[in-house]
């Protein structure tokens, strides 16, 4: 008797189990030692099972990549499309830029913290289109931070899109060494009052984003 088939339902529950447990994997032994097999062995299921909905492991690794970086992006629109002023809306940003990196370590781990393949590593394979997707979805984080910054600016002393560009890039390298310290229990080592040493330093940020343009 045939297997029933699985409900568009069930096959995203399949799925969403696929990639936590590779997340896992890659988090606990590093990309280099994710293999259908150890996540087969893993799930207790068979690798042909696997394959049944990822095609290899880069497959795997550019669906979590993506999906991370959607849950990003999906926040920082809905903060944009608000009705609050810019200034506000970039706050609510770097907020939830840290949450996400509080809230799922092992996304924020892969994501930005691992020397895991890039885009570039792709190209001229048959994986590009699938990086390539993943890709611009990242990209989409630095567009609509770049975009507020410059929103800030609007009708008075305006930037241009290289200057709002460098100021995201100054911003978030600042809040992914806050997230890493977190993270890694080492600024509450160092501040007991972490939690307050961080609304200090978005404030510092902000200033950063604001400074009038060098002349």
């Amino acid at each position: 008797m045939p297997k029933p088939i699985r409900s568009p339902q069930e096959i995203e529950i399949v799925k969403h189990d696929i990639l936590t447990t590779a997340l896992k994997l890659m988090c606990d032994e590093g990309f280099d030692a994710l293999s259908m097999r150890k996540l087969a062995a893993r799930l207790k299921m068979t690798a042909a099972n696997i394959y049944n909905y990822y095609e290899n492991k880069d497959d795997l690794y550019l669906a979590i990549q993506t999906r991370g970086f959607q849950m990003i992006v999906d926040r920082f629109e809905d903060i944009y499309k608000s009705e609050q002023a810019a200034q506000k809306k970039l706050y609510d940003m770097m907020h939830a830029y840290l949450k996400f990196g509080i809230e799922y370590p092992d996304y924020y781990e892969i994501m930005f913290s691992r020397n895991t393949p890039k885009y570039a590593d792709y190209k001229g394979t048959p994986m590009e289109p699938t990086a390539f997707i993943e890709k611009q979805t990242a990209l989409k984080v630095s567009e609509i931070t770049t975009r507020t910054i410059m929103d800030l600016f609007y009708g008075h002393d305006t930037i241009d899109e290289k200057e709002a560009l460098y100021r995201t890039i100054a911003v978030w390298s600042t809040l992914h060494g806050v997230v890493n310290l977190f993270n890694s229990r080492v600024l509450q080592e160092v501040e007991e009052a972490s939690e307050e040493l961080i609304y200090k330093l978005f404030n510092d940020l902000m200033k950063i984003a604001i400074k009038p343009k060098d002349n």
